[in-house]
């Protein structure tokens, strides 16, 4: 279900950490303004533009009405990219520039998930409860388990502002703490990589899911733009201009200058198959398929 998005009010500065508003008590207001689309630009050209899947939902800036339920098919909301901006423009430091996912139809083990984050939206306790308020989580695979990171009761239809900056913290500590792991691992560990244990390219190489100078591409049609990397035999992605990644979703974010899910984004040249469906093959090869945890 859907709620028209209502200009908001001025807010006070949101908390460092998630919001958290007791049923029956006051609504959480965004951090920052609600952001309306440009003359021109629906969901397809922002879709287009971004590089992202053509099934993909534009939550900010604000396209169409803001969805306070799962479809009747759906399980949770995939983070698909997230961009809020910094200081290098303080005029408008903190707004909400992207936000987007697509709908999961049901909930994958997080063992072949890692790093992905879902936002699982469901009406407030009570007796029918207004449809113009919705309780949000914020879950996160690590570890082979879904871990809740967040957590807003009883916010209104601006509810995408309060949640894109929390999103966009833990997009991004999860790409960095990837490639820590990945630079302090040692030559002779045999176990999966990844933040976690959980597959990183260097596992598909060993495995030979891919190969050393094989391709990978991320299409942004309605930039005109189509990106191009390859797999190094040291397991990281190697962009045209030679930066190197272990972490798919830090090459994504470095190319598209916000936080992408470069899993999903990453899609092999020769038979275009996503980087995040190889791992889960791989996982599976592997016999480390779990049943979805939730904590």
């Amino acid at each position: 279900m859907t709620a028209d998005a209502i200009p908001p009010t001025p807010s006070e500065p949101a908390p460092d950490t998630a919001i958290a508003v007791p049923n029956g008590g006051p609504r959480a207001d965004p951090p920052v303004a609600v952001r309306v689309a440009a003359p021109g630009d629906d969901e397809v050209t922002i879709l287009r533009r971004e590089g992202l899947p053509p099934d993909g939902v534009i939550l900010a800036p604000s396209v169409a009405a803001t969805p306070m339920r799962h479809p009747d098919n759906a399980w949770a909301m995939l983070v698909l990219a997230v961009d809020v901006l910094d200081d290098t423009d303080p005029d408008r430091q903190g707004e909400v520039a992207l936000f987007a996912g697509c709908w999961l139809t049901q909930q994958r083990p997080a063992s072949l998930s890692e790093g992905d984050l879902v936002l699982v939206l469901t009406a407030p306790e009570g007796e029918s409860p207004p449809d113009d308020l919705a309780d949000v989580e914020m879950l996160l695979a690590h570890r082979s388990r879904w871990l809740r990171v967040g957590e807003w009761e009883g916010v209104d239809p601006r509810w995408p502002w309060a949640v894109a900056p929390t999103a966009a913290a833990i997009m991004g500590l999860h790409t960095e703490a990837t490639d820590v792991a990945a630079a302090a691992r040692p030559p002779a560990d045999r176990s999966l990589g990844g933040w976690s244990g959980n597959g990183g390219i260097y596992d598909l190489l060993a495995a030979g899911l891919v190969r050393a100078g094989e391709k990978f591409t991320w299409d942004r049609p309605g930039r005109g733009a189509r990106h191009t990397a390859k797999i190094h035999p040291d397991g990281t992605l190697i962009l045209a201009d030679g930066r190197a990644y272990a972490n798919p979703s830090g090459a994504l974010t470095a190319l598209g200058g916000k936080h992408h899910n470069g899993w999903k984004g990453w899609k092999r040249t020769s038979d275009g198959r996503p980087l995040g469906d190889l791992r889960a093959e791989l996982r599976t090869l592997r016999g480390l398929t779990s049943t979805p945890r939730r904590v």
